[in-house]
């Protein structure tokens, strides 16, 4: 478009940029007091005007999202400048400049979309906003190669479910010193509850403005990401590198499922999913747009994908907002109420089965698979939120455990466990394609695993389609830290015995652990994709060291995976 159009639509939406020094005729401001908004005085705090700093997210060859939420003073709305240069000192003429308006109805948060061929491809840069004098904290992020590109190597981390009520994120720390393109975030990027005893240690209390003992509000989930961002460890790897985020359930409410929250009554909440989604909207340096006045289920689309050269495409889905609710709950639709909750250590149920049960929804299936069967790049990776391989417990283990005949048991049905009929549609498809290189990253279960996907689990002959990495949590509880039966009054299992039975039930399974928390690093060459396991000693007091637990190599066109 031209430069008066693009002018006019961006002022529309509250964003103006342009390049170098120029500064073009805006209407309502003139130069002067363009000029003045980006002043600044050396001697002011970034801190108390940014207080959860800057970030960036979905990187481009040519674009960027760029974050920030500014404290005010006051409450009305308000203009921010912003600068983008390959300078990290901003003393060279600025790649790019702008101004933005924020105010209470977005809790002041900045969000900048940019798509301009000023950005160059596989660059790095330089980013901060000005507001009052003060300049923010600086930001750096990368941009990706060129779709055509050849690339010899991508390197990023992936991250998931960062619990601040049970620990410290001493992985971060480490996480920011890393040499990355990009980090992934794979949900659960906040916990809606602040004191549920069976999985939240209160290490960190937060008590919401409402009151309750779970968000209920908008100010309640507003309040959660500004207390998550404010984390300085957090703050690192938001400032040094680009976020690629998807949601899980703790973004809305445990296990949901449309605008479902199970564990709540009533359990239809389509208001609360909307003030979900419009909290994780504005505080997600993401450039997905969010519609207010659609409904919850039209009002977003999170699922996208990011091609990376010719070496990869990066997958990401929602299994959320499409999602059928648990196979083998009963819903009491007249009042809205669960009469049972049958969603972990459970045995099989007919509903499990049933063909229309859907994850992903038909639209988003349908996009997806054509995401993966026709990209031409060599690999393809599949930005998953839940675990795709079977977990379960076989019956001659579970007796052995409980003491009297028991079936088999799956962990937990609110993984991919509780959809297997599209599960092997996908995996069916991708085989037939003829789909090489097909690896899936998975967060969620709080728990290291690495293993092989299959169109069908119980047939020890059935030979893989692809490979999944899921990574442990930041901080959440893992099975070594919270009791692995739901069955009241029955002891935990000790997590050795848990994972000998589990290695045992599950044979596509070749690494499992749930005793630890870090992060996933994985790179990629046109010959191999490589995934290390890293980890931190401790989460109870700020601190620890770091290890790495495993690493595991796929070679190029090979089902295999080979530990390093």
């Amino acid at each position: 478009m031209d430069r008066r159009t693009f002018l006019k639509y961006s002022l529309a939406t509250g964003v103006v940029v342009w390049a170098g020094s120029e500064i073009p005729h805006l209407v309502g401001m003139d130069a002067w007091e363009v000029s003045k908004l980006f002043a600044v005085e050396p001697a002011n705090a970034a801190t108390t005007l940014f207080p959860q700093s800057v970030a960036s997210g979905d990187p481009r060859s040519r674009g960027i999202t760029l974050w920030t939420r500014i404290a005010p003073q006051q409450t009305r709305s308000v203009k921010v400048a912003f600068e983008v240069s390959e300078d990290a000192g901003f003393s060279a003429i600025a790649t790019l400049r702008g101004v933005a308006k924020t105010n209470q109805s977005k809790d002041y948060t900045v969000k900048i979309s940019l798509e301009n061929k000023e950005l160059k491809p596989q660059t790095t840069y330089y980013y901060r906003f000005i507001y009052d004098g003060t300049a923010s904290q600086t930001g750096r992020f990368k941009t990706l190669p060129a779709a055509n590109a050849d690339v010899e190597k991508v390197r990023f981390a992936y991250i998931n479910c960062q619990d601040y009520t049970n620990g410290y994120y001493n992985a971060y720390r480490f996480l920011a010193a890393e040499d990355l393109d990009f980090i992934v975030f794979l949900g659960d990027y906040i916990y809606e509850t602040v004191g549920d005893t069976s999985f939240q240690r209160g290490i960190r209390p937060i008590a919401l403005p409402s009151g309750q003992p779970s968000a209920s509000t908008l100010a309640d989930y507003r309040f959660l990401y500004q207390t998550y961002n404010s984390d300085p460890d957090l703050q690192s790897i938001r400032e040094k590198f680009a976020f690629i985020t998807i949601w899980d359930d703790h973004e809305f409410a445990n296990d949901c499922f449309k605008v479902n929250a199970p564990d709540q009554v009533p359990f239809r909440k389509p208001d609360l999913r909307q003030t979900a989604t419009k909290a994780w909207a504005e505080h997600t340096p993401t450039s997905v747009p969010f519609d207010e006045g659609e409904k919850p289920l039209q009002a977003i689309q999170i699922y996208r994908s990011f091609k990376i050269g010719k070496l990869l495409e990066l997958v990401m889905t929602d299994e959320r907002l499409y999602r059928n609710g648990p196979p083998c709950d009963d819903l009491a639709a007249q009042n809205q109420t669960y009469l049972s909750s049958k969603r972990t250590i459970v045995p099989d149920c007919a509903g499990r089965n049933d063909p229309d049960r859907t994850m992903l929804g038909r639209k988003q299936r349908e996009w997806f698979l054509k995401q993966i069967t026709q990209s031409p790049r060599t690999w393809k990776i599949w930005g998953n939120e839940v675990t795709t391989m079977q977990l379960k417990v076989l019956s001659a283990f579970a007796t052995q455990l409980l003491g009297s005949p028991t079936p088999d048991l799956f962990i937990t049905l609110d993984q991919w466990d509780g959809y297997p009929v599209e599960r092997s549609l996908l995996f069916k498809t991708i085989s037939e394609a003829g789909v090489k290189n097909f690896v899936t990253i998975t967060g969620d279960l709080h728990t290291f695993i690495a293993g092989y996907q299959k169109v069908n689990f119980d047939n020890p002959t059935d030979p893989p389609v692809g490979v999944e990495f899921v990574v442990g949590s930041t901080t959440s509880s893992n099975f070594a830290e919270q009791s692995t039966t739901s069955t009241p009054g029955t002891p935990s299992v000790p997590i050795d015995i848990l994972t000998q039975v589990l290695r045992g039930s599950n044979p596509h399974i070749q690494y499992f652990n749930s005793a630890t928390h870090g992060y996933n690093v994985i790179e990629v060459t046109p010959e191999a994709l490589t995934c290390t396991l890293k980890v931190v000693s401790d989460i109870l007091q700020p601190g620890g060291t770091l290890s790495t637990l495993k690493t595991f190599r796929v070679p190029r066109d090979q089902v295999v995976l080979q530990e390093v």
